[in-house]
């Protein structure tokens, strides 16, 4: 009798907080946020993205609450933007001015002079502000702090990545996608797991060669910038090597298409780094291989090595393997797990012998 009293209590505790989690959703008090997302630069030209919202209170940190994530779920794609805004940005003395769109997103693209001092690998602060009109308002953040990445002269090469079962487990190839709704929907990003190895492997990509360099890696992925916050919290948590994340416009107008953002956002980070050569990684859940084999028909001698990892044996990775035997003049290699990445790149002079 005592054991069923204390389940008794114990769902009722649960229910209870349940209910009351139901309550602040559905009555919050959302004042305004200025968003940032990583930038980054080289030498000449500035690129850093943000939004302009009402806070939504999404909890940060672990909340072991599944109830919690799923609101905090929905929260983040029932957003309510606050388009035509004014905002101005300031980053090594040089001040921007930006307008957010209907989406409430803001864009700098811009020419500007890098500072000129000795640095390594440097995040550069970027102090964005609301226009003076605002600060009368009530719950408004009017100033926050972002970053741009600007990379360290000593660099010798940049990864970029995909997100999506080449960093994250998603299990986007699942039956009916219903592990990957799962677990985007009502896990956090201290219950989401990374792929096998990967921690250690960007870890070392980051350091070369010689383990001694600082190269920049870049995460592209398909997800919506609606789930910047979780990402970057996941990296944090999981110790990946900071880098920029560049997701995709999920709105009422995107501003590119689904099959297009990779290849848009990975384009300019080449152009951006026209002397550092690109290691790509992706998965054979989409057409990562696709969009990497097209860049390195685009820009020939940029793309040092492509690593594909193979999640299923599935209809399309049986194309992706077809696809990169018909171009084996590009440097692809399809693989099952991480060490065989390991073992390419050392061949190749990327990571330093003897690295596990």
């Amino acid at each position: 009798m005592e054991n069923l009293s204390r389940i008794f209590r114990k769902a009722r505790g649960k229910i209870n907080t349940g209910i009351n989690e139901v309550q602040n959703f559905l009555n919050p008090d959302d004042p305004l946020l200025i968003l940032p997302y990583r930038g980054y630069a080289n030498e000449n030209r500035l690129y850093l993205r943000g939004r302009l919202l009402e806070n939504e209170n999404i909890f940060d940190g672990k909340s072991d609450s599944e109830i919690r994530n799923l609101l905090d779920s929905i929260k983040r794609f029932e957003t309510d933007e606050i388009a035509n805004a004014e905002l101005e940005i300031k980053i090594a003395g040089q001040t921007f001015e930006v307008t957010t769109d209907r989406e409430g997103y803001f864009t700098l693209d811009s020419l500007w002079n890098a500072p000129q001092k000795e640095r390594e690998n440097a995040w550069l602060e970027a102090e964005i502000t609301l226009r003076p009109e605002y600060e009368k308002m009530e719950n408004v953040q009017t100033r926050v702090l972002g970053e741009v990445y600007l990379p360290a002269r000593s660099a010798d090469y940049m990864i970029i990545t995909d997100v999506d079962d080449t960093v994250l487990q998603t299990h986007v190839t699942s039956l009916f996608k219903l592990k990957m709704l799962y677990a985007t929907f009502l896990k956090d990003s201290h219950e989401r797991l990374p792929m096998e190895g990967v921690r250690e492997l960007f870890q070392a990509f980051v350091k070369g060669g010689n383990g001694k360099k600082e190269n920049p890696i870049f995460y592209v992925s398909n997800s919506p910038w609606n789930l910047y916050d979780l990402l970057e919290e996941f990296m944090d948590v999981q110790n990946l090597p900071k880098g920029p994340i560049l997701l995709r416009d999920y709105g009422i107008r995107p501003s590119e298409d689904f099959g297009g953002h990779k290849m848009n956002q990975i384009s300019r980070i080449i152009e951006t780094y026209p002397d550092l050569p690109a290691v790509l990684l992706g998965d054979t859940a989409a057409e990562d291989a696709d969009f990497y084999i097209e860049l390195a028909r685009k820009y020939p001698g940029r793309v040092a090595a492509i690593y594909i990892r193979q999640t299923r044996d599935t209809k399309n990775a049986r194309r992706i393997a077809r696809l990169i035997e018909a171009n084996s003049d590009i440097e692809v290699v399809l693989m099952h797990e991480t060490a065989e990445i390991t073992q390419h790149a050392i061949e190749k002079g990327y990571l330093p012998v003897g690295i596990s």
